[in-house]
């Protein structure tokens, strides 16, 4: 079942493969997201000039400012063609990213896959069905009195018993666990404003995040 270099190697090959084969999706992503950040964006900066507000880089802060006729002509302009053809550009910017974000789920899948089997206790589950002595759980130290009444002392009686199902799979949910949570509140905000969505993998499994 494992094959030739092993199934987590397999599944790497296949996950880089696939990043090969959908290179063409994820240009045509990146070339619609980055045309419609650049659109979103000049229409949040041409609305300012409708209220009469500038930016100032100096102060961090939107400020009154005053616009003679050419500059609100060219304004006006720039914002009618942008707003038509913020449909055409978003349509195509859904589409290729609901195709980005089917590829980057499907190496999401293969990608937990590897981490869980390489976080699998196997080698832990077969010392414990072989009954092997360099398994062990709790270690107990029992003190109680001698029964023989000449010498006055205690007695130390140490027990070790085996470790559990439970305390091994508690190891193996601790090792999920550390990996960090994506954040879907700056996920769903890069959606909406056209950044580039890169892959969610932890660092410590991930080849490109």
């Amino acid at each position: 079942m494992s094959g030739c270099l092993g199934l987590t190697i397999q599944i790497s090959l296949f996950q880089d493969l696939l990043s090969m084969m959908t290179l063409h999706i994820y240009c045509f992503y990146v070339y619609a997201a980055r045309l419609y950040h650049l659109q979103v964006q000049a229409l949040s900066w041409l609305s300012k000039l409708f209220r009469g507000k500038k930016w100032n880089p100096s102060t961090q802060r939107l400020e009154p400012a005053t616009y003679d006729i050419d500059q609100l002509f060219l304004g006006t302009l720039f914002f009618t063609v942008l707003l038509f053809l913020l449909s055409t550009t978003a349509l195509y910017y859904v589409v290729f990213t609901m195709l980005r974000l089917l590829v980057l789920s499907f190496q999401g899948i293969l990608s937990k896959s590897v981490a869980a089997f390489n976080a699998f206790p196997l080698y832990a589950y077969i010392l414990k069905v072989v009954r092997s002595p360099s398994l062990y759980g709790h270690v107990t130290i029992n003190i109680f009195k001698s029964k023989d009444t000449s010498t006055d002392g205690l007695h130390l009686a140490l027990q070790v018993s085996p470790v559990s199902c439970s305390e091994i799979n508690q190891l193996f949910r601790s090792s999920e666990s550390a990996s960090g949570k994506y954040s879907w509140k700056d996920f769903c905000f890069k959606l909406l404003t056209g950044d580039l969505i890169y892959p969610w993998i932890e660092s410590r499994y991930s080849l490109f995040n």
